[in-house]
């Protein structure tokens, strides 16, 4: 009660002195003026106005503990210094459950959102349209090449598409690299041209 005095037991020898007799009245009105100081600090550690409901709860939550510690208090010791570090270590708190509060209110973001995003990706895999461009494509080679007398396919096969040498084309075809060399340039010739008129068409 504020009215009783509170008698600390002596402190063990060794430590600052004993415990002085506190007046729970004394020390309670010692604190009381000091109020407006600790709104001051628990609304700047809160970054609210001073007279906000959460300023008023960091107040008496101080009061409570500092008038149930005050035994803590040594010989000589300012009150108003002891108090005010009481206070700033609860606005903190407060503050602390204020941020983890609102990050438990915050609403999760929607899947549709999510889905948006992935939406906007572009796709690597070529479009409807891509494709058949592509496969109109491969089909006027594949006329193309039809249309070589059946050396020079076959060389421009070994060549372009299994990567085969000059030398490697003459051993296999059983022809000088000379032939070779003069079958896969017409038959470069011959398609570029056969492809050149089909695009035109």
């Amino acid at each position: 009660m504020l009215g009783a005095v509170f008698f600390a037991s002596p402190r063990p020898r060794g430590n600052i002195g004993s415990m002085t007799a506190v007046s729970a009245e004394a020390f309670s009105r010692e604190a009381a003026e000091l109020r407006p100081l600790l709104r001051a600090v628990a609304a700047s550690v809160l970054h609210v106005a001073p007279g906000h409901p959460d300023v008023d709860d960091a107040v008496s939550e101080t009061m409570r503990r500092a008038l149930e510690g005050r035994a803590r208090l040594r010989p000589g010791e300012p009150v108003r210094g002891w108090i005010v570090g009481i206070v700033k270590h609860v606005a903190l708190d407060a503050a602390r459950s204020r941020t983890r509060a609102l990050k438990r209110q915050a609403p999760e973001p929607a899947a549709e959102s999510v889905r948006d995003v992935t939406d906007r990706i572009p796709d690597s895999k070529p479009s409807p349209f891509d494709r058949t461009a592509r496969m109109q494509e491969l089909a006027k080679l594949d006329a193309a090449m039809a249309a070589l007398p059946e050396k020079q396919r076959e060389a421009v096969t070994l060549f372009f598409l299994e990567g085969l040498s000059y030398v490697e084309i003459g051993e296999k075809l059983g022809v000088p690299v000379g032939t070779v060399a003069t079958w896969i340039l017409r038959g470069k010739k011959a398609l570029a041209a056969t492809l050149s008129e089909r695009n035109e068409q």
